[in-house]
């Protein structure tokens, strides 16, 4: 493990005024270090244990005579400094740096606390490194901000954090220019801000040597930065279920007219991220989203280990479980498909027990199981499924045939009403396809009908990986090459994609990790992207959308799964109102709207699937 690492899961040690309650009042204050002593740590700031210090310096200032500077000569120490500030919701950062040389590069800290953890920790982790690139720290990787080039060597360039007072990201500016954002570290939430940290990046090797100068810190900015979430307006979340036991990955929503107005009918796993584990929980929105009531009673699926669940054509509701099981005597050619399908809006369900049917023997998708004296089929079933004129369904699923070693990605298809499953087609498979680390193969495919036709498919192939993505125009009978999803000239990554053509004409995608990040394709068939902007930062990756209007839909996430680390406290779901930009399409920034919403019935509620793996 990196020390970069170990800084974060470990509190760090400072003066005891950091951890000192309230809010700061005061207006931002600047340090210059022009009447501090030159090497010697600025007064009011500590070196954290096991770190080489950071000095005053006079060897160079920005339009002064002296700075901070981050010297590393050292293999076994990084050179850190931290400062405490009185606790405050939200904080602005600014600085300006020269990095006279920089072969790993520089991080920059905001310190403060998480709820129900002990002490103070590292909530904000930022690093510009050796190209010039900016980046963000979630807990567990590092995502871009900002592309390579983007802070000089051997200039001084200026920089901003701003975190609002909500906490929920931190928005980043160099040489004045909006650059983008970063998250929080971890999934709790953030009680406080308590001051800032500076250091240099890994050792091996040594030499990073960056001066600082101009430091300034104080209260939160609230004002949004240039551009926003455009094309988006993000409304805040609502809690939708919330539990000190797992529950997460909310995998499955459909809307259905209810007396006079419709209900959103809402399904998430409550148990642990294994194969062993069951149960789902189920409610119900009678106001679009602004209220939630839990109704268990009303659940097709209570005993699951979770389910998808799509609005059909003639206004019934289908519901089919994630998990096959292998029939036994079949060759492992056949698995059981459960499903139960609503003819009254989701009040009363149909049990029904089904076969899907491979082409070739399949091999279990793991080795354990979560119904005793069965094991688990070749294939899990994830998404709604996506119905033609003529009621055929498809369905995606992903997992093995005997010989494969990575996970193949397949579409379904039933004539019979969603009971029986035959394989239409595999999507893509390619052991081979990469060498990087954590690849799995083609997995976790969203599949939609999109504008110009098409059977559109958006596929994970591993976490912080790029999302890869094919095209059928023969009804899933074949399909393109899988090539990987750019958008802005960048790959988008990473995993469990949710995907619909809105009734306003949008083809939207969520994809999860880090947090969960929206993108719109103006021309709804996926030939163009917008860039991604992140709906929620701190949440398992994995959720779903459902489309409430023509350019409306609810956006469903966590407060994280039970591999987060720290694991959440309480588990929650949530919901957030989010409205596309008719023009994306790309007009002005849409105001973030009412959570409720009295868009028209979409033609076809959506569901998806939260993936059960981490």
């Amino acid at each position: 493990m990196s020390r970069i690492t170990r800084a974060l899961v470990v509190p760090v040690v400072l003066a005891a005024s950091l951890v000192a309650g309230g809010h700061a009042t005061a207006a931002p204050t600047v340090r210059t270090f022009e009447s501090d002593p030159v090497g010697q740590v600025p007064p009011a700031c500590t070196t954290p244990s096991g770190a080489a210090a950071a000095l005053v310096s006079s060897a160079r200032g920005y339009q002064s005579a002296r700075s901070l500077r981050l010297d590393d000569p050292s293999t076994t120490k990084i050179t850190k400094v931290a400062c405490a500030q009185p606790a405050q919701q939200g904080a602005e950062l600014s600085f300006t740096a020269y990095p006279a040389a920089l072969p790993n590069g520089f991080l920059v800290d905001l310190l403060g606390h998480q709820t129900g953890v002990a002490g103070v920790q590292t909530v904000f982790h930022l690093a510009v490194d050796g190209t010039g690139r900016v980046r963000w720290y979630d807990g567990v990787n590092w995502t871009q901000v900002a592309p390579a080039g983007t802070v000089p060597k051997a200039d001084w360039t200026s920089f901003d954090v701003r975190v609002p007072s909500d906490q929920s990201a931190a928005h980043v500016y160099v040489g004045g220019r909006y650059v983008g954002d970063g998250g929080p570290v971890g999934v709790r939430a953030l009680a406080d801000i308590t001051g800032y940290q500076f250091s240099s990046d890994g050792t091996p090797t040594s030499g990073d040597d960056v001066y600082l100068d101009d430091v300034g810190f104080g209260p939160a900015v609230n004002t949004p930065p240039p551009g926003g979430t455009a094309p988006f307006g993000i409304a805040p979340p609502v809690t939708v279920d919330q539990s000190p036991t797992p529950m997460q990955m909310p995998n499955a929503a459909v809307i259905e007219p209810h007396g006079t107005g419709r209900r959103v009918l809402l399904a998430y796993p409550a148990h642990g991220d294994d194969n062993t584990t069951t149960g789902t929980r189920y409610a119900h929105s009678d106001d679009m989203g602004r209220t939630w009531t839990v109704d268990q009673a009303a659940n097709p699926m209570p005993d699951a280990a979770s389910y998808n669940l799509t609005r059909l054509r003639d206004g019934d509701v289908l519901a089919v479980a994630y998990h096959t099981y292998m029939v036994a005597g079949s060759g492992d050619l056949k698995a059981e498909v459960d499903s139960s399908v609503s003819h009254d809006g989701g009040a009363t369900w149909t049990a029904r027990t089904g076969v899907m049917t491979a082409p070739t023997a399949m091999r279990p998708i793991s080795t354990q199981t979560d119904r005793p004296g069965y094991s688990q089929g070749g294939y899990a079933l994830v998404h709604p499924v996506v119905e033609d004129a003529g009621g055929t369904l498809y369905q995606s699923g992903y997992g093995f045939y005997a010989a494969d070693t990575k996970y193949r990605q397949i579409v379904l298809k039933s004539t019979d009403g969603g009971v029986n499953w035959t394989v239409a087609a595999t999507v893509a498979v390619n052991p081979d396809l990469t060498t990087a680390a954590g690849y799995e193969g083609f997995c976790e495919g969203a599949l939609e009908r999109v504008a110009d036709g098409s059977l559109l498919i958006v596929m994970r192939i591993g976490s912080y990986l790029p999302m890869y993505v094919s095209r059928s125009t023969d009804d899933g009978a074949t399909w393109s090459a899988a090539t990987p999803l750019v958008a802005a000239g960048q790959n988008v990554v990473s995993v469990y994609p949710s995907l619909s053509l809105l009734p306003g004409g949008s083809l939207v995608l969520m994809v999860g990790r880090p947090g969960l990040a929206l993108l719109s394709s103006p021309d709804g068939s996926g030939h163009t992207w917008t860039r991604p902007v992140e709906a929620d930062y701190q949440n398992s990756a994995n959720g779903v959308l459902l489309p409430t209007g023509p350019d409306s839909m609810l956006v469903f996430g966590d407060r994280g799964a039970n591999w987060s680390h720290p694991t959440p406290s309480p588990y929650s779901i949530w919901s957030r109102m989010v409205t596309v930009s008719v023009s994306a399409r790309g007009d002005d920034p849409p105001e973030p709207p009412d959570v409720g919403g009295s868009a028209p019935h979409a033609p076809r509620g959506l569901g998806s699937e939260g993936s059960l793996r981490s």
